[in-house]
C-alpha cells in the first residue's frame, strides 16, 4: 500500500513562514499547516494576528497541537534530505563533517541536527531565525546592522532589517517579507492573466481584420474585374495574379503574427503556473526576481526594455541607494556616538588582574605582551592561563570608553563580572560573565555571544568604543573613526557590577607587541 508522502509533493509540507519543511506540524482553525515554533511567534508578535495565508484571524488560545500524521510524512522527508547529502555543512562541526539541517540567521551560521538543538531548546536561541540550510547566508543578513533581513521596505524595494525601520528606514512603509510576498504574488498573477486576455484580443482583432480583408478582396476583385475586362481584357488575367499574390501575402503575415502571440500566451500560461507553485513566504531574493522579470511582448518591441538595459539601470539605482544608505548609517551612528560620549569614564589598567606577561605602562593606560612571563605575587584576582586584564574601575550604571587597536595581529575587547573564573581557560560568553568581540589572525571579527557571530567589517577599525547601559542589559561596540556600528548584545542582566574588559593577545614572536591603548574620548562634533 503507498505511503501518505507518495501522494504529496514536498513544497506541500513546507512552512509558509520559513520555508522549511514542517517541524511539530500544527493545523489552525482555516485549516493551514505551520510550524508550531513559526505560527505561535507569528500569532504573538501580532496583537491581531491573521493566517499568512488566508488572512484568517488566528485561534487566540495559546495550546496548538500537533498533527502526527503529517508530523510522521515530514519526518520522512527529513530522513530522505539527509540520505541525499545537501552540500551545505554545518560550521559548527570539526572540519565540516556533518550536513546542515537550518541556518541561523542571527548566528550567521549553518547547524547540523546535533548542534542545531540549543535552539530548540534554550529560550534566547529558540527566538532567532531559522531557514532552510543556504551558503550564501550573508545576503539574507543585513550588511549594516548584523541582523535578519525579515522586512521589507515599499518606498526603497529593499529588504530590511528590524533596526533599519528605526532609523534609516523610519518613515518608509514597511512589511514582513510573508505580506511583500503574498501581495506580489497576488499582483504578479494578475498581471499574467491580464497579458494572457490583452493577446487573446490581439487575436481576435487580426482575425476580424483577415476577414474583413478577405471581403474587401472579393469585393475589389469582383469591381476591378468588371472594369479590366471592359477596357483591359487582354491584360485581365495577369493584373488578377498581381492582386491574388498581394492579398496571400496579408493573409500569411496575419497567420505568422497569430502563431507568435499563441506561443506567447503558453508562455505566459506557463509563468503563471510557475507562479502559483512558489512556496510562501518568499524571501527578498525572490521578491526582486519576480518584481524585476519582464514578461513576453514580442509583438511590439516598444512594450519592453532589453534585459541589459534593465540590468544596467538596476546596478546603477542599486549603487546610488547603497552610496544613500552607507551616508544616512554614518550620520545615525555619528548621533549615537556624540550621545553616548557624554557617559565617557577615565580608565586605567588593574596591574592586580594582569597576566604575568603582560607589560603596563607607567600611566596604566597601556597595556601589551612581552612574551615573557614575570615574576609576580600570587593573587586572587590575577588571570594565570589567558592574556588579559581588566580595568581597575567597576560601574553599574551607563558608561562608555575608546581603545587604540591598530597595529594588531589579535585582540579582546568588552566586560565582564567582577566574580569571573580567572584561573586556567576561560570562556567568553554572557553565561561564563563575559560580554565581549575580538579580532583573530589579523582579520577574523566575531562577537563572542552564546555561539559565536562571524563579524563583516568594512575596515579595520582603528579606535573602538564601548558603551554599557547596564540598566537596559545593552552593550554595544562601534568603530569610531569609520562611524560604523560593529555589533551589540542586547536583553542581557547583570548580577553585578561591570569592569572594562581587555586582551593585547599573545605575543607571536613580536609580532603582536603593539599594545591596547586606553585613550582619551573627544566628542564628535
Amino acid at each position: 500500500m503507498a505511503s501518505p508522502s507518495s501522494f504529496l509533493s514536498e513544497e506541500q509540507l513546507m512552512c509558509a513562514i520559513c520555508l522549511g519543511v514542517f517541524t511539530d506540524p500544527v493545523t489552525t482553525s482555516c485549516g493551514h499547516n505551520f510550524c508550531m515554533t513559526c505560527i505561535r511567534r507569528h500569532r504573538d508578535s501580532n496583537p491581531c494576528a491573521k493566517c499568512p495565508l488566508c488572512g484568517e484571524p488566528l485561534d487566540t488560545k495559546p495550546d496548538f497541537k500537533i498533527n502526527t500524521t503529517i508530523k510522521e510524512i515530514t519526518e520522512g522527508i527529513k530522513r530522505k534530505r539527509i540520505q541525499k547529502k545537501p552540500e551545505v555543512t554545518c560550521d559548527s562541526c570539526p572540519k565540516k563533517m556533518r550536513f546542515a539541517v537550518k541556518s541561523c540567521l542571527h548566528c550567521g551560521t549553518s547547524f547540523c541536527e546535533t548542534h542545531l538543538e540549543p535552539h530548540k531548546t534554550a529560550k534566547k536561541l529558540m527566538k532567532h531565525k531559522l531557514i532552510n540550510p543556504v551558503e550564501n547566508i550573508d545576503d539574507y543578513i543585513c550588511k549594516k546592522h548584523d541582523r535578519p533581513l525579515e522586512l521589507y521596505c515599499r518606498d526603497d524595494q529593499t529588504a530590511v532589517c528590524q533596526f533599519c525601520t528605526e532609523s534609516d528606514h523610519k518613515t518608509h512603509n514597511t512589511v514582513t517579507l510573508e505580506e511583500e510576498s503574498l501581495n506580489l504574488l497576488k499582483n504578479e498573477k494578475t498581471g499574467v492573466h491580464q497579458k494572457i486576455q490583452d493577446r487573446l484580443r490581439k487575436i481576435k482583432e487580426i482575425k476580424h481584420s483577415t476577414r474583413f480583408n478577405k471581403q474587401t478582396k472579393e469585393k475589389e476583385t469582383e469591381e476591378n474585374t468588371r472594369f479590366f475586362k471592359e477596357i483591359f481584357e487582354r491584360s485581365f488575367a495577369e493584373l488578377l495574379e498581381l492582386m491574388e499574390e498581394k492579398h496571400k501575402e496579408t493573409e500569411r503575415r496575419a497567420e505568422e503574427l497569430i502563431k507568435e502571440l499563441d506561443q506567447e500566451i503558453v508562455e505566459l500560461k506557463r509563468r503563471k503556473t510557475e507562479l502559483e507553485q512558489l512556496p510562501l513566504p518568499m524571501d527578498f531574493t525572490q521578491i526582486l526576481s519576480l518584481q524585476h522579470k519582464p514578461l513576453c511582448t514580442s509583438y511590439s518591441t516598444n512594450m519592453s526594455i532589453s534585459c541589459h538595459e534593465h540590468g544596467g539601470i538596476l546596478r546603477k539605482t542599486l549603487s546610488r541607494l547603497q552610496s544613500i544608505l552607507d551616508k544616512k548609517m554614518r550620520e545615525t551612528v555619528s548621533r549615537e556616538l556624540q550621545s553616548i560620549q557624554h557617559f565617557a569614564v577615565d580608565l586605567t589598567f588593574d596591574p592586580d588582574t594582569a597576566y604575568p606577561e603582560l607589560m603596563l605602562s607607567d600611566d596604566r593606560k597601556q597595556v601589551w605582551n612581552e612574551g615573557t612571563p614575570q615574576k609576580l605575587p600570587e593573587n586572587p584576582k590575577r588571570f594565570d592561563v589567558c592574556s588579559c586584564i581588566l580595568g581597575k574601575e567597576g560601574f553599574s550604571q551607563k558608561f562608555y570608553y575608546e581603545v587604540q587597536v591598530s597595529g594588531k595581529t589579535e585582540w579582546d575587547l568588552g566586560v565582564a563580572t567582577e566574580s569571573i573564573n580567572r584561573k586556567g581557560d576561560i570562556g567568553l560568553n554572557p553565561d561564563n560573565g563575559y560580554w565581549t568581540v575580538w579580532l583573530r589572525n589579523r582579520e577574523e571579527y566575531a562577537a563572542n555571544d552564546d555561539i559565536p557571530v562571524p563579524l563583516n567589517l568594512k575596515e579595520k577599525p582603528v579606535k573602538v568604543g564601548v558603551f554599557v547601559d547596564f540598566d537596559r542589559g545593552l552593550v554595544s561596540f562601534y568603530d569610531v573613526e569609520a562611524k560604523y556600528h560593529i555589533y551589540s548584545f542586547t536583553g542581557q542582566t547583570f548580577p553585578e557590577k561591570l569592569y572594562p574588559y581587555f586582551s593585547p593577545g599573545e605575543y607571536e614572536g613580536g609580532q603582536n607587541s603593539t599594545p591596547l591603548v586606553i585613550t582619551p574620548v573627544n566628542s564628535i562634533e
